[in-house]
């Protein structure tokens, strides 16, 4: 930061100690999927993974997962662990090829 913020401004900006951290994920569908498993693959994602961590997750969830993961209460972080959880759900799963769990970055000025 080269400007100097006081805590409120920090905490309002999303700086220094009040920073979000997510995580991009991407995952491809195997040829052969039906619409039918692909829904249920994609209901059983946030259900089990996304939910279950307490997480959030935007993104589309069409013929390809692709988006962005947070933590779902207000100002925490994602954690490495929730990611680790997250990349080892995802490879579990027979329907999907191509995961690609990215590295924490800050959720509000750190990703596409």
């Amino acid at each position: 930061m080269s400007k100097q913020y006081n805590r409120r401004q920090r905490k309002k900006l999303h700086l220094g100690e009040f920073q979000g951290l997510g995580f991009a994920v991407s995952a491809a569908l195997r040829a052969g999927v039906s619409a039918a498993e692909a829904e249920l693959v994609c209901d059983a994602f946030i259900s089990e993974c996304i939910e279950a961590t307490r997480l959030a997750y935007g993104g589309a969830i069409v013929h390809k997962l692709d988006g962005f993961v947070t933590a779902y209460a207000g100002r925490a972080s994602a954690t490495e662990a929730q990611r680790s959880v997250v990349r080892d759900w995802l490879e579990a799963r027979p329907e999907l090829m191509a995961v690609d769990v990215g590295p924490l970055v800050d959720a509000w000025y750190g990703h596409d």
